[in-house]
């Protein structure tokens, strides 16, 4: 792309896309540095991967003993730097410009790409050794004490998302991480922000729920925008598949109709159908088969009209929680119970007609799913909408 043409920051791509296509035009980094990431996962049979400039190690002196571990550093991120410093618009800004902002940095872009493809609790903490030119092995650096981030375990060791702090391989999404570059820099931004928003939510999980389900179902909403205007470029059509009843009213003016339906939608373009996007997105690009392991008693319903539902309540809840201050229900921040029959993670709350709470009560249709089981419909949909773009390049 011209560089007179970039008008947005977002026409560059975050910096770890940026930075990788910055590879193939200069064959020596800058600079190179290693970042502890932390988790509470352990990753077995591959000691390291490598993605372009980026290199992944796993730091994991002897197998573990238990899976489930407290969060410490496990990983190792090398990052060459092959961008050149005085190529970048944000040196000498003059306007305001979001258009890629996620309030990370590089690593913390390929850490959150990490945490979205394996399905893990990842985050990058420190710098803990430099490297430049004519020095080989780098300079050790001890990190910040404000640099290692800080995780909550559950009290009980009950866990909110059971499926988190379990084993996962290095080299288990090494084919999808390997498509980042393939993505325009607009669609690297989009995904890159998405994919914070659901490292924050899977963070955040076991000791503040209620924000967890709020991030995720940002991270949905961030893609839905995208995909949707992408699929529907033309803000009329928008108005008319989005707010069908208000495009007729105006519609059926009698003077200037047309013109109006023009006025409104250029204006309103993005801003209507929010429930509309949110569950097509989900419907379109859901896990096509529910997890593996599914309890006998507690399940949710997999057909299409259920999740449809679904998707139409917990976006409900969310937006009273943003506009109202309700909380999600109490039954759906719980860690799930087990099903004695078979040993597995009930999907939905196990609340009998209906429960009471901190006062409240809700029946059981209304808190109709598990936390962890719309984090693993959120992540597949994200990985899913993910692939659909690289096909379609």
């Amino acid at each position: 792309m011209n560089s007179l043409k970039k008008k947005r920051f977002a026409d560059y791509g975050p910096y770890s896309h940026w930075n990788w296509q910055a590879q193939s035009e200069n064959s020596l980094p800058h600079c190179a540095v290693e970042i502890e990431l932390f988790s509470d996962a352990c990753f077995i049979r591959s000691k390291e991967v490598e993605h372009g400039p980026y290199l992944v190690i796993d730091a994991e002196p002897f197998p573990p003993i238990e899976p489930r571990q407290s969060m410490h550093g496990r990983l190792i991120l090398r990052c060459e730097y092959y961008l050149d410093p005085n190529q970048d618009p944000t040196i000498s800004p003059r306007n305001t410009d979001t258009s890629r902002y996620h309030g990370g940095s590089l690593q913390d872009e390929i850490a959150a790409i990490y945490s979205l493809c394996l399905g893990v609790r990842l985050k990058a903490g420190g710098i803990v050794r430099q490297f430049s030119h004519g020095n080989e092995y780098g300079r050790p650096r001890i990190p910040r004490l404000d640099e290692t981030p800080i995780f909550f375990t559950p009290r009980n060791g009950r866990y909110i998302l059971p499926w988190h702090p379990i084993e996962r391989k290095l080299d288990g999404m090494q084919e999808q991480i390997n498509s980042y570059i393939l993505l325009t820099p607009q669609q690297a931004s989009i995904l890159v922000r998405a994919a914070r928003l659901y490292q924050d939510a899977v963070w955040l999980a076991e000791s503040d729920p209620e924000i967890s389900w709020l991030l995720l179902v940002s991270a949905v909403e961030v893609a839905a925008d995208y995909w949707y205007a992408e699929s529907n470029p033309d803000p009329i059509k928008q108005l008319e598949q989005l707010k069908p009843d208000l495009f007729q009213k105006l519609k059926d003016l009698e003077n200037d109709g047309l013109q109006a339906i023009e006025i409104v939608s250029k204006n309103l373009e993005g801003l209507f159908g929010s429930t509309k996007k949110f569950r097509q997105f989900l419907c379109k690009f859901k896990p096509h088969k529910p997890p593996a392991n599914r309890p006998i008693c507690y399940q949710v319903d997999w057909s299409q009209s259920s999740l449809d539902k679904i998707f139409s309540k917990v976006y409900t809840y969310r937006s009273k929680a943003l506009h109202g201050g309700t909380p999600f229900p109490k039954p759906m921040c719980r860690p799930p119970t087990i099903d004695h029959q078979n040993q597995m993670f009930a999907e939905c709350p196990d609340v009998g007609l209906a429960e009471a709470s901190l006062g409240a009560s809700w029946k059981a249709k209304d808190v109709p799913i598990h936390l962890h089981i719309f984090e693993y419909i959120v992540r597949h949909s994200l990985l899913n909408w993910w692939q659909s773009m690289i096909e379609i390049s």
